[in-house]
Formats: C-alpha cells, structure tokens, sequence
C-alpha cells in the first residue's frame, strides 16, 4: 500500500513534536510499524524507554540524541539503533525542522493496547 505523508494526519503529540504513522496495521503490517516525526527548533522528547527495539533514520535537521549515558549528534543521513528498554531522548539542535523515520515493532501495537486497556 502506497501512502503520501501530506495526506495523513500530523498529531502534535508534545509541544513541538509532531507525528505521522506512514505504515502500521491500517496498511496491512504485521511486523514494522514507520512513523515520520518532525521536531521545531529548541525541541526535544522526554526521556522514555519502551520495552522493544527501535530505529531511526535522519531526514533532515540537526539534533541530539541521547541514548543509555552516552549522545549522539544527528543529521541528514544518519541511522541510529536504540535498544530495547533503553532510555532515550531526542532534540533538536538546528534553525530547522529536525525530520526523521522511526521503526518500531508490531509488539508495539500490544503494549499500547496493554496500557489502554
């Protein structure tokens, strides 16, 4: 299934931070879940940690990552591993909108319905 991020719905899920789900369930995944999030400038998550594997890979911008007690600057053309049930924080450090693609399993879908239900 082919989908366009200017056709799908950008949730602001923080001040600041938006996300799009390009490819989940409502596509037809049964193992990756693809979101698109946009960071403004001076920005940045909370630290989190989840109990599965993630990825992501630098669209655009400039940011910091913060993984376990080590950080990692971002940019265009990166990829980064964050590992299961590591803390994590993500901000932006440039002028412009920090873009990038993050990959979580579908176990992802079950944790959410766990805490919601």
């Amino acid at each position: 299934m082919k989908v366009n991020y200017k056709e799908l719905v950008k949730e602001e899920i923080s001040e600041g931070i938006f996300r799009i789900w390009l490819i989940d369930e409502r596509a037809g995944a049964s193992n990756f879940f693809m979101r698109l999030f946009e960071i403004l400038p001076g920005f940045g998550t909370k630290e989190d940690s989840h109990p599965y594997e993630h990825e992501i890979f630098t669209l655009e911008g400039k940011g910091s990552v913060k993984v376990g007690r080590r950080s990692e600057i971002i940019r265009k053309g990166d990829a980064l591993y964050i590992p299961q049930g590591e803390v994590h924080s993500i901000k932006n450090l440039g002028e412009n909108i920090l873009k990038f693609l993050c990959v979580v399993p579908y176990s992802y879908l079950k944790i959410k319905e766990e805490k919601n239900g």
